[in-house]
């Protein structure tokens, strides 16, 4: 959508009274981190040694973390107070393995490897479906939302229940987790 175009739907939203969400999303960052060797077990090995840490400080062989941000304007109305505008927007980094000398291995490995990053990339993808998922919920929220009281009252209970909205997708990551193994379930095993 043109710039021109968010701004004529922003003005018809105002001029109707309604609230303007938009959703902002991208794709998530990709990150690597390098490692090396010629055998199944040298990979893993390098894997557990460098693969990146959750937020508990376990390390796995890749991890997804994602952030949903969301911005509003208000004002007071005669019956308390109404969004104006609110913008939802999800970041996202994916941290991945790369193998930098892979073309020194046998084609073997390098097949069984690349299967297993697909896998594992796919999975981390799941992760941030949910942050995604989250920001849609965010905004359509943004979009009904209706609280009595004053202003800061409104505010207070819209941040509320966007922040549980983003720990329920939050419960879901470690849900994902333990359903898939980690990804093994979906392939991502190594070797």
């Amino acid at each position: 959508m043109s710039r021109w175009s968010r701004r004529l739907l922003r003005l018809a939203a105002l001029a109707l009274g309604c609230v303007f969400t938009m959703a902002y999303a991208h794709d998530a960052t990709i990150v690597y981190y390098d490692i090396s060797g010629n055998s199944a077990n040298a990979l893993r090995r390098q894997l557990n040694a460098k693969g990146p840490l959750d937020v508990s400080g376990k390390r796995f062989d890749a991890y997804t973390r994602w952030y949903v941000r969301w911005r509003y304007r208000y004002r007071p109305t005669a019956s308390g107070c109404e969004f104006t505008n609110v913008t939802v927007s999800v970041e996202g980094t994916i941290t991945l393995p790369r193998w930098v000398d892979e073309s020194d291995a046998p084609q073997a490995l390098e097949q069984d490897w690349n299967r297993y990053v697909a896998a594992l990339h796919r999975h981390e993808q799941g992760h941030y479906v949910h942050g995604l998922d989250a920001a849609r919920d965010i905004e359509a929220l943004g979009r009904s939302f209706h609280a009595a009281g004053d202003c800061s009252t409104f505010v207070a209970d819209f941040n509320r229940q966007a922040s549980a909205i983003t720990k329920r997708y939050s419960a879901m990551d470690a849900t994902y987790d333990r359903d898939t193994d980690h990804g093994k379930s979906q392939g991502a095993v190594f070797p």
